[in-house]
């Protein structure tokens, strides 16, 4: 739960360094720069969750076959 406040504060953070300082850098670059950071980190690793093949395929896969 700790990890999803610090997602948000880094996505956050990401859209503010693109509006106020990288106009011309796309947002997603830098949010996945900060990402990579956040990955390199050891103390952030403990904090993720395992991957659920069968949560991704029924949250987000699902939906998207009906649109």
């Amino acid at each position: 739960m700790i990890f999803i406040g610090i997602i948000l504060l880094a996505v956050t953070a990401s859209t503010m360094i693109q509006q106020h300082f990288a106009r011309k850098i796309s947002v997603n670059y830098i949010a996945m720069a900060i990402g990579v950071v956040l990955a390199i980190i050891p103390q952030t690793n403990s904090l993720i969750e395992s991957f659920s093949s069968e949560v991704f395929m029924g949250l987000i896969v699902a939906p998207l076959l009906f649109f």
